[in-house]
Order: C-alpha cells, then structure tokens, then sequence
C-alpha cells in the first residue's frame, strides 16, 4: 500500500479557541530577527522553506543588495542569520522553488541591467552558486520559476520594463538556455513590448494547464490605447502553444497596472482576478467559470481605492474560508464577507508599508507578513522592515506541501482542491508573484468552524492526480506526487450537445460505481449545469483510489434565438 501523505501535527490550542469569534489582527514580532531596528530592504523580499525543515524562512535583502536567509526556529524563538552575497546594485525581483529538482529551493534574481541570476543551493542549501543567464541584459521587474513547456523541470521568466520580457528554458540539470521563442509576445500594433511589471502563471480557464498573465505600466506613456500598457493575456493551447487573448476574455486592461494575483473569491471553482493600479482604483473582476471576467470593482467595495500600489496579493488571513485582499505601498487589507463584498480594515500593517511577502513565520497555521518601508520604488529609507505575527483566533486550518517525483520538485504549477461541507477551494502553487516579490510554496487553506476534510485533490502539472481522504484538520501534510492509489480514466458524457443559451441547463454523466468530486464543487454521478465552462471530475472508489476524466467544454451558443 502506498504512503499516502506526511503529516506534521500543530499545537493542540486551536481547539481550545474555536468557538472565539473570527477576526484579522496582527503583532510587530520583529525582535525575533536578527538587526530588529537596523534592517532596511528595498522592495524585493520572499519566503519560503530554505532549509528542508517544513517551515517558512524569510529571504531579504540588507539596503537591497545583501541577499541574507532567516531561518525560522520553533516558536517563539529567534530566527538564525545566514549571510549569502551581496550585489553590485538594488535588486528588483526575487523567486524562489527548486530550479534541479535536489530538494531545496533555489533563487531567482537581478536588477537594473546587472544580469538575471540563479542562485543554486549547495550543500543542503548551506551555500549557493550564482549563474547569470545568458542573453541580453534587462531591467528586471515581476519573476517567476514556472513549468513553461512541462517537461518536469521549471523555467524562468522575467519581466522586462524596456523591452519584451525574457524565458529561459532549464535543461534538466538546473542550467538554463534562452528560450524566448516559447511564446510570441509581439504586440498590435507593433511596438517595443516594454512595460512588463508583475507576473502570473495560471489556469485562469480550468483547462488543465498554465497561461501567462502580465500587468502593464509605461510611464509617460498616457494614450490607452498604446500596447506598452495594455496588460496581456496568454493562453495555453495545452500543447504548449501560447496566443495573446486578453480582450476576448475580459482582461485587456488599460490602466496603468503593476499587479494581478488569481484566486478563489468565492470558492465557485474558478480563480477571479485582482489588478492594482496607478491612475485607477484597484480591480476585482470576477471570473464566469469559462475564463472570461467582469469587473465588479465597485459591488465588492473597491471603488475610490487609489494610490502607487507596488502589490497585491490574496490569502486567507483569519482561515474563514474566503481570501482576504492584500496590497503594499499603501498598506491596505481587505476582508472577505463572504459575499463578493470586502471591508477595508486599518491599522494592521501599516499604510506606508513599500512591499511584503506572505507566509507562515511561527508554523502555527495563520499567513504572516514580511513587510518592508521603502520609498518609491526601490530605495531603503531609514524605517526598518517589520515581521508582522498573524494573531490566530479560534478558527481551523490545513496546509499542504507538495513534493514532485514526476513534475518539478516543489509542485510549482500544481492546483490543489479542498472538499468539504463547503464545496470546493482552491490553490495554485506559484514561485514569483506580483511585482518582484516570493510567497511562502506552502498552500494554507482555512476552515472556519469545521474539522471535517472531505478530500484533498492535486492536480499535478504532469496530469496525475492524488486524492488523500480525511486528513485532520489544524495540521501540515506533505502529498507526494503519485503516492496514492491510482484508477484507470473516467469520461464524461453529455445530454446532447455541449452548448447552453441563456436559461438552459446540460445533464454531465461520468457513469455509477464511484465518490465523484467535480472542478466547479458538485458532487454525484449525474450533474445539471447553467453555466459554460470545462468541467472535470474526480472518480473515487470504495478503497479511496483515484481516476481523472476528460476535460467537457461547455460553450455558451452564439445564436440565442429560442
């Protein structure tokens, strides 16, 4: 029988505290770091396992050039110092995964035209080597480690703000070739392709497989219409084949934009899109189930929002079930009501926060904040960067960490889902977000009240599936890829064509015999649906072994004539 999952068990008070009513506070914990008063970062910081341990460090950079490496110890305690390198000039970007697949996480970084590096860790992640990636140096602004081409291995990409942003193919060893070819990102019409600020890679239609996202800003460049900052969409054919689609779905935005991060607002099953901006308050669109967007800015309480905002992030920081909005420079955070509606909270962070990241900084189950005060962009001012402790209330969690045999190590374009009582969540793990900054590899997912797991789905880059049944609640698990009992596939079948016009509904048949967890949350052998989009299911049997189905494309019929 196959090893299922690992689990690392958390402090038992979570239980003591359930029934404490649910809320989003934070303490200054900064004196656990080395230098409390005396470290002053520059916009790029990140957080992730550095070390093998299953807890959350903290990488930053001493005037925003000496890359050094907290490592967290047990709580409570202070974190130990680990000097890496210095660089000749303010970095502008960090992401951090495991670039050769040796189990530890490796560092992507650079600045202003000092060349994109990759930091390899050495000896268990005790020392690092630095390559300079070949080609042309660039201005490097939002970055990522991304399976672009699904080989197993993850690659690089970076955004460049003079020019067309820059790939790089990794040959399997954790060297890197130049790879722009990849994807075609010439504009219409033509222009130098600069603008390039944050970065996403995800499954914004629920196809199965990685698009490419980017946030655009030119400044002094004030016509609208211009292509430089006009952000873009890349859709993945599932074959690797990538085709610029943003008007088509709704997200040819073009307001001068730095940020977009993808999630669950609404745990419906599809990841909705939040954009900051510069000239404009910040968006939240809110994704149909087929991949096209709305923007429901002002319904959700996000009208009149303005300012310089460098990020924008969600993660779910009281584990009520629903992410909660994040930004920086100014320091805002935005309640989930549950109800696509969102309240603004104040003194938290600090409103003249310059950047973060998020994570877990005490393993304790609740998303910490890294926070850092510097001034525009990118130059440290005499204000210390603070560790901001999330102050856990009563309500339960799970956290999941994946390890790759098949795809990349750490999981890197995965999508975990979570059944329970409430339908469905889910999460993308991603390594470089928003605008230059890494959050924590670890995907927290809260519970509110409830304890009951139903199932834990991965769905891993290279198409295997995992399913783990029942985990207990207020714990992290580490789900290897391909450790759990695997089923033959499973199709499903429509009740005539695949088309909807408005006020139809289309009966989704996968066959008897099974536990069925469909992508959009229902459950059963049999499903009606009112909305297009691609639905998939997970088929589970009575000894909890798992199969995957086809991906049903629902469409929406062109001609709405009764």
């Amino acid at each position: 029988m196959k090893k299922m999952y690992r689990a690392a068990a958390t402090l038992a008070f979570f239980f003591l505290f359930k029934t404490l009513p649910a809320q989003i506070s934070f303490t200054d914990q900064t004196l656990l770091l080395p230098n409390p008063a005396g470290f002053h970062s520059g916009v790029s910081v990140g957080i992730a396992d550095m070390n093998g341990d299953g807890m959350d460090d903290i990488i930053r950079f001493q005037q925003g050039n000496q890359l050094g490496i907290e490592y967290q110890a047990a709580a409570g305690l202070p974190f130990a110092h680990h000097d890496v390198m210095a660089f000749n000039q303010n970095v502008w970007s960090v992401a951090i995964a495991d670039a050769n697949n040796d189990g530890f996480c490796d560092i992507l970084t650079g600045g202003s035209y000092d060349g994109v590096k990759v930091l390899t860790a050495q000896n268990n992640g005790a020392s690092y080597q630095q390559a300079i990636l070949p080609g042309a140096a660039i201005f490097i602004q939002g970055s990522n480690f991304a399976d672009i081409n699904n080989d197993g291995f993850i690659d690089a990409f970076a955004c460049h703000d003079d020019g067309e942003s820059r790939i790089w193919g990794n040959d399997g060893s954790g060297a890197f070739f130049m790879a722009d070819g990849w994807i075609d990102m010439a504009t219409t019409p033509p222009s130098d392709n600069s603008g390039n600020y944050g970065s996403v890679w995800t499954d914004f239609d629920n196809d199965g497989d990685p698009d490419l996202y980017i946030a655009k800003c030119r400044q002094g460049v004030d016509n609208p219409d211009d292509p430089r900052r006009i952000n873009a969409l890349f859709q993945n054919d599932g074959q690797n084949n990538y085709t610029e689609v943003a008007g088509e779905y709704g997200l040819k935005i073009k307001w001068q934009s730095w940020t977009a991060d993808f999630q669950d607002i609404d745990n419906d099953g599809d990841l909705d899109c939040f954009v900051t901006n510069h000239d404009y308050n910040l968006q939240l669109l809110e994704n149909d189930g087929t991949g096209h967007f709305t923007d429901i800015s002002a319904t959700a309480g996000l009208s009149g929002t303005s300012g310089t905002f460098l990020q924008g992030i969600m993660r779910d920081l009281d584990n009520d079930g629903f992410m909660d909005l994040i930004t920086a420079e100014p320091g805002f955070i935005f309640h989930n009501n549950g109800d696509k509606t969102f309240t603004q909270m104040t003194g938290l962070i600090g409103a003249n926060t310059g950047s973060l990241a998020a994570g877990d900084l005490n393993h304790d189950g609740f998303v910490d904040i890294y926070a850092t005060y510097q001034a525009v962009f990118n130059n440290p001012t005499n204000v210390p960067d603070k560790l901001w402790m999330n102050n856990a209330n009563g309500n339960h969690f799970l956290a999941v960490n994946l390890e790759g045999t098949v795809s990349n190590r750490k999981g890197v374009g995965a999508r975990i889902e979570l059944h329970g009582s409430w339908g469905i969540q889910i999460r993308e793990v991603r390594a470089g977000e928003s605008y230059g900054i890494s959050n924590s590899l670890t995907q927290h997912f809260g519970l509110g009240a409830e304890t009951a797991i139903e199932y834990v789905v991965v769905r891993w880059p290279s198409g295997i599936v995992d399913v783990v049944q029942n985990p207990a609640a207020d714990q992290f698990i580490t789900i290897a890829e391909n450790s759990t009992c695997q089923l033959g596939g499973v199709e499903i079948s429509a009740g005539g064509p695949p088309v909807l016009c408005p006020g139809d509904s289309l009966t989704l048949t996968a066959g008897p015999g099974f536990t069925y967890l469909w992508n959009n949350g229902q459950t059963g052998a049999a499903v009606t649906v009112t909305e297009a989009g691609n639905y998939s299911v997970i088929a589970i049997d009575s000894l909890g072994c798992a199969a995957v189905s086809n991906i049903l494309q629902v469409a929406l019929s062109p001609n709405e004539t009764p």
